[in-house]
């Protein structure tokens, strides 16, 4: 068997030049041509769920374009008994999955005046995989290589922004700093499908578009155009690479007519192990929703205080509040959402 940079990634510890040549956007609206239930029907709707130059050949933030200012205002109107929910996972060095993770404190406690008595530490660490809780930027994956459909006809990133600018240096564009100069602020909906189903979902749950409806039923909410959209599984930390529940395919038109601006989830929103059917497309949330979408996704959100919250507040949608680091060119950023009823 095979194995994908992604499973590597999990299971091993300059303007595009061809920007320019991407085609007019025209098709917000297309219907997707038949259901997508595995890999040939979602190939056959990638032109319709693109968004290559949906918002101009320069574009860097895909679907954070439908977050605006009126968005952000109505997000802010839902403050009113001021709790504050985070929803980034803790985390220390001894937390398990840890990527390239390393770890030194230092202490300088010793010293006379005027050195300073204090302490600092120096951490790394891939900021992507299971264990944290973190944002991916639009450079963290390509379209397939091969005789896949994109509006240029090559293989590339998000609007048409070549593989080549990913350098030893980090991301020339699509870097995280883009999406870090306004960070993520608008209403967030918790869809509870856990709650749904009685309580956490088994790992490797398969969450359908029926599943995310039915959430919305019991809560009274909808989600809507620039809304950041949380999909509890229940399963929390427990989900992996190995064995996760997530969105099924089908969902990605569903999020494409919602105009949803951000996605997440308790786990990384895809599906492991795969969806049947799905050989080539193992993973679509993050293989369509990020280079021809251009979704953010926010992974590995902790959302059973959330849910608990929600259900005391009793109302299922909050202001939102997101602030990746500004690191130019980073493929990403550990972060801790904070939302606010």
């Amino acid at each position: 068997m095979s194995v994908s940079r992604r499973q590597v990634l999990y299971l091993g510890g300059a303007v595009a030049a061809g920007a320019a040549l991407i085609p007019p956007f025209a098709h917000a609206d297309d219907p997707i041509p038949t259901p997508i239930t595995d890999d040939a029907s979602l190939e056959r709707a990638l032109p319709a769920l693109s968004n290559w130059g949906r918002w101009g050949p320069d574009d860097q933030l895909g679907t954070l374009n439908f977050i605006t200012v009126e968005t952000r205002l109505a997000a802010a109107a839902l403050i009113r008994s001021g709790r504050v929910v985070p929803l980034g996972r803790e985390f220390s060095p001894q937390t398990p999955r840890l990527r390239d993770f390393s770890y030194e404190m230092r202490t300088f406690k010793n010293d006379a005046l005027p050195d300073e008595a204090a302490s600092i530490d120096i951490v790394g660490m891939t900021c992507h995989g299971f264990a944290l809780t973190h944002v991916d930027a639009l450079c963290h994956y390509f379209t397939p290589p091969g005789p896949y459909w994109t509006p240029t006809g090559r293989q590339g990133m998000y609007n048409g922004y070549p593989v080549d600018d990913v350098t030893p240096n980090g991301a020339l564009e699509l870097g995280i700093e883009h999406v870090g100069a306004t960070g993520i602020v608008g209403r967030g909906v918790l869809l509870d499908v856990a709650e749904m189903h009685g309580g956490p979902l088994p790992l490797g749950t398969i969450i359908t578009v029926a599943d995310l409806e039915a959430a919305e039923r019991a809560h009274g909410v909808k989600v809507g155009e620039g809304d950041i959209a949380f999909i509890r599984n229940g399963a929390g930390s427990d989900n992996t690479f190995q064995n996760g529940s997530g969105l099924h395919a089908e969902c990605l038109p569903w999020l494409r007519d919602r105009r949803v601006a951000v996605l997440s989830s308790d786990s990384d929103s895809d599906v492991h192990p795969t969806v049947p059917g799905f050989n080539k497309w193992t993973l679509p949330m993050h293989m369509v929703g990020i280079p021809y979408m251009g979704l953010q996704i926010l992974d590995n959100t902790e959302l059973d205080g959330l849910a608990q919250a929600c259900a005391q507040e009793g109302r299922w949608e909050f202001f939102l509040s997101v602030a990746p680091w500004r690191m130019r060119g980073a493929t990403g950023s550990v972060v801790n959402p904070l939302a606010m009823f």
